[in-house]
This record gives C-alpha cells, sequence and structure tokens, in this order.
C-alpha cells in the first residue's frame, strides 16, 4: 500500500476518533449540568408550588397568591449570569431601582436610588432596604438591586450569579420572596396618589 494513502487513511481514523470523543464527552457534560441545575431548582420550585424548567432555567409557581419566578438570566452585554427573582405586583405609577454598584472612587460598593424622589420617600417611609438587602448573600461585597417595572407589572431581586450554579437555596428564595412580597406592599402605598 501507498505509505501517504496508508498515512492520510490513519489521520482521517483519528480525526474520526477525536470527533467521536468530543461529541461523546459534550453530551456527558451538557447531561452533567442540566442534572446539577435540576438539583438547584427543584428545591426552589417546591416552596412556589411550581414546577422548574431545566431548558429555561426557571422556577414559576405562586407565592402567597402572586406569580412567583426565579429564572437564570444573561447579564446586559452578556458578562456574566443574573438571577432573578421576581413577584408580579402591578400597581401602576413609575418605575423605580434601588442598586448595589461598585464605586467609582475605590473598591466597595455604593447604594443608589433611581426613580421619582416623591415616591423614594414613601417607599423609605415603609421598607428599609438596607434591611431587605439582607437577603442578598454577602450583601455589603455583591452587586444586586430591586427594582419596580410598572409596564411588566412585577418587582423584581436581581443578584450576580459568581458561578454558573450559584442559584439561591429553598430558605433563602422564600425569604427573598417575602422580601419582594413586603416591598410590593410599600410599593402599591407609594404609588398611590399622595401616598394615601
Amino acid at each position: 500500500m501507498n505509505p501517504y494513502l496508508a498515512t492520510a487513511i490513519a489521520m482521517c481514523v483519528i480525526v474520526l476518533l477525536s470527533l467521536a470523543g468530543t461529541a461523546y464527552l459534550a453530551a456527558v457534560f451538557n447531561r452533567r449540568a442540566k442534572s446539577d441545575l435540576q438539583e438547584r431548582l427543584e428545591p426552589l420550585a417546591a416552596v412556589i408550588e411550581g414546577a422548574a424548567d431545566v431548558e429555561e432555567a426557571r422556577v414559576e409557581g405562586r407565592f402567597r397568591g402572586q406569580i412567583a419566578i426565579g429564572r437564570v438570566a444573561n447579564a446586559p452585554g452578556g458578562f456574566g449570569r443574573l438571577f432573578h427573582v421576581e413577584l408580579v405586583d402591578s400597581a401602576g405609577g413609575v418605575p423605580w431601582e434601588w442598586s448595589s454598584l461598585p464605586d467609582k472612587k475605590g473598591p466597595g460598593l455604593t447604594r443608589v436610588f433611581e426613580g421619582d424622589p416623591e415616591v423614594k420617600e414613601r417607599l423609605l417611609s415603609r421598607i428599609d432596604f438596607e434591611e431587605a438587602a439582607s437577603v442578598v448573600p454577602d450583601d455589603r461585597a455583591q452587586r444586586f438591586g430591586f427594582l419596580y417595572d410598572p409596564a411588566a407589572g412585577m418587582i423584581r431581586l436581581t443578584r450576580e450569579m459568581r458561578t454558573r450554579l450559584d442559584i439561591p437555596e429553598a430558605e433563602t428564595f422564600s425569604r427573598q420572596l417575602e422580601t419582594l412580597y413586603r416591598i410590593g406592599e410599600a410599593n402599591r402605598y407609594a404609588q398611590s396618589s399622595g401616598g394615601e
């Protein structure tokens, strides 16, 4: 047999074996990743008596009669991932956001409120955001935010994920939903005309 032909056949066999091995490893890793995600999402689904969707990396159910959602999302610009805890609560009114952002002057985080100053005053008369932040693990070092979106009719807690499985445990998820419920009550008060 021609040595060039033998070398070409051997190279083709090596390439095919490499492709088969890569496909097998990709399937195993994908199955493992879905299994890990399922283990993290099922306890959250139990908290809200809902269902876990591994393909969408989300849970949906009800908390105190309101639609509750926990989900993994890509950060704006695709830099990292975020975990959203959402509670549907359509109070109408104007949007606002209370965030913990990196300080431009040095290390650490700065707490910032964006929105109508009157709504802020009425919100702060009913809810202590510093206390609410305690439901975020390591709230002094981690970026997070509470926001109200009247168009979507929901209150959301967003926090950065440090690893692909940085999903809250069931107890933390329950406390986060309870905090969003209390913020929703304060928001309904704040959005009403004159806070009446």
